[in-house]
Order: C-alpha cells, then structure tokens, then sequence
C-alpha cells in the first residue's frame, strides 16, 4: 500500500511539474537588436548605426513570436533614428504605425515630435 501511494505521489509530482519545465516560445523575435543597439549606443559611429538599422528592418520585416507583432518601442525607437538622420517623412510614419499598434505611446510621441520641431 505505501509502495503504490508513494509511486501514486510520485506520478502525479511529475505530472504536474512537466509544464514548469517547458519552455515557452518568446512572444517577439529580436534577432540581434540587443547586440546592435548596445554596439551602437557604445560606439556611435556609421557602422554600428548602419546594424542597428538593419536590426530594426529585420525585426520589422519578419516577426515569428508567438504575437507576430513587431515588439513595443521598436517602431518608435527607429522612427526617432530616421528623423535624427534626416528623413522626416519616414521617421514620423514609422512612429504612426507605433502609435497605431501600441495607442499608449502615444503621448510620449506626440510630446517628442512636438519638441523636436520647436527646437528646430
């Protein structure tokens, strides 16, 4: 009787702890965004702004998380680059679809815009 209640206990143990243990799948793939953008915020040169660029339309173009949704910020973050390098018309498209997608930034990226153009 114990033999079977212990292995009974045992079971179950393992039953339940099965799912801790699996690994889920990320909710944004990220590429290497992490390794560019700190290359780039270390260095600040052409080259490491170029990867990061590259990064940003890699992540833009294809999404395989589990959302299939560019991550939060990523649109923002590249629309504020595109508008630091000149391309206003590309930037601030890129900071709509931020504000369509994630309507709590919206805020924050009106208020930015709004102060890069009275500084300029």
């Amino acid at each position: 009787m114990r033999k079977t209640l212990a292995a009974y206990i045992l079971g179950v143990s393992v039953l339940l702890a099965a799912p801790a243990t699996a690994v889920a799948a990320p909710l944004y793939s990220w590429y290497d965004y992490q390794e560019s953008a700190y290359r780039y915020m270390k260095k600040g040169d052409s080259a490491s702004l170029s990867s990061l660029i590259q990064a940003y339309e890699l992540i833009i173009r294809r999404q395989y998380g589990q959302r299939k949704a560019v991550p939060p910020g990523i649109y923002a973050d590249y629309g504020w680059l595109l508008i630091k390098d000149g391309r206003m018309q590309e930037g601030r498209a890129m900071l709509e679809k931020e504000m369509e997608l994630y309507p709590e930034s919206a805020v924050l990226i009106q208020r930015m815009l709004r102060r890069y153009e009275n500084s300029n």
